[in-house]
């Protein structure tokens, strides 16, 4: 499933990226944050590495809400482009594909693949809109 995890007793494991709406302050699991899966997150991080070029996926990352409007405009061209009906093997120049079976495995259940990480990233849209109001940075606390 292509969602992101709002609530922290939903995790598992520790193979999360966390999204946090703050600087980052010595603790992880917060109860303000929100997580994707490593491979959910995956299909993301071309926006990350585009538009903050400092981001490390395995670093804490403090980015100022000036970027994440750049990051947020990112988010919303890769949506439109899931939106119009892409053909499966053109993904991978918008979204990563983290593992070497992700592609192979997004595109065996195309329709609902894409479907999922529409939701996903309009939910991440309208969560960033609203937690930038309150902060002048949010984090992503990578792997």
């Amino acid at each position: 499933m292509i969602e992101i995890i709002y609530d922290t007793s939903n995790l598992e494991g520790s193979c999360y990226i966390e999204i946090l709406p703050d600087k980052y302050k010595g603790e992880c699991w917060n109860p303000s944050s929100i997580y994707f899966t490593e491979e959910n997150f995956g299909y993301i991080t071309p926006v990350f590495e585009k538009c903050h070029k400092k981001f490390d996926y395995y670093a804490f990352n403090e980015i100022d809400i000036d970027t994440w409007k750049l990051i947020s405009k990112e988010l919303e061209y890769v949506k439109q482009y899931l939106a119009n009906s892409p053909n499966p093997y053109s993904l991978k120049d918008i979204i990563g594909f983290p593992f070497t079976d992700s592609e192979e495995e997004f595109i065996d259940n195309f329709d609902t693949n894409v479907k999922q990480l529409i939701s996903m990233i309009t939910q991440f849209l309208s969560w960033i809109e609203e937690k930038s109001a309150s902060t002048k940075f949010i984090s992503v606390l990578g792997m």
